[in-house]
């Protein structure tokens, strides 16, 4: 059996809702047409996703001194060559800074894959 997308009573969008044995059901929510139960079609389960690296969206740099504490932790930058850049100019002043100096910097990414492990 298909699934349709628009109501056939009153052409607004249909929903999906989970009954009894683990069916699907087609409904609309705007005039209460439920639609036949069906079994749902088999996904793929997949042990990988891509998730954010942080809160912000972007590529995210830190920089620390030659303590290892932090001295800058920056915005985050929607192009991974403008973070380098960043980083590169950090660098640079780095030499000059004889306190704190030389630098070490972190190039974080916008997005990370992780992989879960299944079990059966």
């Amino acid at each position: 059996m298909d699934k349709i997308k628009i109501c056939p009573r009153c052409e607004d969008y249909l929903s999906e809702q989970w009954i009894r044995e683990r069916k699907l059901q087609q409904y609309c929510k705007k005039c209460g047409w439920v639609g036949l139960t069906r079994i749902p079609e088999k996904q793929e389960i997949k042990s990988a996703k891509v998730i954010n690296a942080n809160r912000f969206n972007g590529f995210y740099v830190e920089i620390f001194d030659k303590y290892g504490h932090i001295l800058l932790s920056s915005q985050s930058y929607d192009d991974r060559n403008k973070a380098i850049e960043r980083i590169k100019r950090e660098l640079r002043y780095s030499t000059y800074d004889l306190h704190a100096g030389p630098y070490t910097a972190i190039l974080w990414p916008d997005k990370v894959t992780v992989v879960g492990e299944i079990f059966k």
